[in-house]
């Protein structure tokens, strides 16, 4: 056994300078990201987080563009979220014998949220384990066995999600993953009844908005259609509300928008306002039983820490703050507002070339044609992101599966006096123009080099 002087008690940890936690976290959790992240001088320590602010060692200020992901739509560490699961400690952390009762209110509050008969939740801890669920679910109650999803589509990183992951380079990085799961094209309606013709699909997995892919909204009809189709087939919908769900689009979730019901559907981020990891997946009873509803099938549905009381408790003072403060209403009008103001600036500048998304889940997809050659045009949107950090106190970040486009998306609790301070700062870096903006980040990445 080591020696308890390598041991990194929490009070230590809590103390750590900016430098130990970059070297800690490359060493001992991700070296290549940790190595990136210095190399653009966004190793940042963040010691206070609170609304839609980051706080540093130094107490300096940063907005926070990113909403971590969507998981963060009442901000950062919001308050009441805070006293619900503190007071929620009080019960047994883990119980498998008998039933933490709050799980039992949230699958009913979540029943009454959701449209049509959604009423049955398998909860988790995070959004990859609701893909699972609802992959299991499908398979256990279609009795078939194949997935169909979009390209461009992001369901997490377990080895189910990543078999119905949209992107190559994820999903060839572990081949081979899940049999039986194909891809198609985003919106393409042909190509759905093409996919489900042979009636062998248990899913068909989708986001009402792709996330990662870009902030993508669907053509209209699209989801209406793509419901329609896997009734047709007997394929089961599934509709990704892991980002979208809960305000984000501007409706509690992005379904609403057409107003589609799927057979099941999975939330997690936001559910827990960042406060506790959790996750559900919903479904109809008649499907749940299907599946689950036997003596020697309902604990499939079990895990040791899905539905604990802090999890739960977070994810029902978030719905309850959610409906009494009208958020979705919030987003959709502020997202309108955002939008806007980006169109603006689409106007100015010939380095973006679209605005798109929806409500405050809006991305900003950058001109990099004739710019630079090879991988130079894939980091535009990183040296931007860096002047946005570096000079106007600024985080954001891009869209995973599509780097040439930035994510603009707050916590659903910000101002329109706070977006005009975020669409100026863009303009701002913007107006240098791009070989000013690619030699201050080379001078920021060749100081960093040689400070290390």
């Amino acid at each position: 056994m080591k020696s308890k002087e390598q041991i990194i008690t929490f009070d230590r940890a809590m103390t750590l300078s900016r430098n130990e936690s970059t070297e800690w976290f490359g060493r001992h959790v991700n070296h290549p990201l940790a190595s990136l992240l210095r190399l653009g001088n966004a190793d940042m320590r963040f010691s206070r987080a609170e609304g839609i602010y980051l706080y540093d060692e130094e107490g300096r200020r940063y907005m926070d563009l990113t909403a971590g992901y969507g998981a963060l739509n009442l901000g950062h560490n919001p308050k009441e979220v805070l006293d619900a699961v503190h007071e929620s400690q009080k019960l047994p952390a883990v119980l498998l014998v008998g039933y933490n009762p709050l799980m039992g209110a949230l699958g009913k509050t979540l029943a009454s949220l959701l449209p049509g008969e959604l009423s049955v939740a398998i909860v988790g801890s995070g959004g990859a384990e609701a893909v699972e669920n609802a992959m299991k679910t499908a398979r256990a109650s279609t009795g078939r066995r194949k997935f169909v999803s979009c390209a461009g589509g992001y369901h997490g990183l377990s080895f189910g999600a990543l078999s119905v992951c949209g992107s190559e380079r994820f999903r060839m990085t572990l081949a081979p993953l899940l049999e039986h799961c194909a891809l198609i094209p985003f919106g393409d309606l042909n190509a759905l009844e093409q996919a489900l013709q042979g009636k062998e699909v248990a899913a068909f997995l989708v986001e009402p908005v792709q996330g990662e892919g870009g902030a993508v909204v669907p053509p209209k009809g699209y989801l209406k259609g793509a419901a329609e189709l896997c009734r047709k087939f007997g394929t089961l919908l599934v509709f990704d509300e892991i980002q979208t769900g809960f305000g984000r689009t501007g409706r509690m979730f992005a379904m609403e928008h057409d107003e589609v019901v799927p057979d099941i559907v999975t939330l997690s981020k936001s559910l827990g306002s960042g406060v506790s990891p959790v996750s559900a997946s919903v479904t109809t009873e008649k499907i749940w039983m299907a599946a689950f509803g036997s003596r020697d099938r309902f604990d499939l549905t079990i895990s040791t820490f899905a539905g604990n009381p802090a999890a739960c408790a977070a994810a029902l003072k978030t719905i309850e703050i959610m409906q009494r403060d009208d958020i979705p209403g919030r987003a959709r009008a502020l997202g309108d507002y955002a939008k806007g103001r980006l169109q603006d600036l689409k106007r100015k500048h010939e380095l973006i070339k679209e605005i798109r998304g929806q409500g405050l889940m809006l991305g900003i997809e950058l001109e990099t044609a004739g710019l630079f050659s090879g991988t130079m045009a894939h980091n535009l949107s990183v040296m931007i992101m860096g002047e946005l950090l570096h000079k106007h106190r600024i985080l954001t970040s891009y869209y995973d599966f599509n780097p040439t486009v930035i994510r603009f998306e707050p916590p659903l609790i910000v101002t329109t006096e706070q977006i005009d301070e975020a669409v100026d700062a863009i303009d701002k870096v913007l107006s240098r123009g791009k070989k000013a903006i690619a030699l201050s980040f080379g001078r920021t990445a060749i100081g960093r080099l040689l400070h290390h």
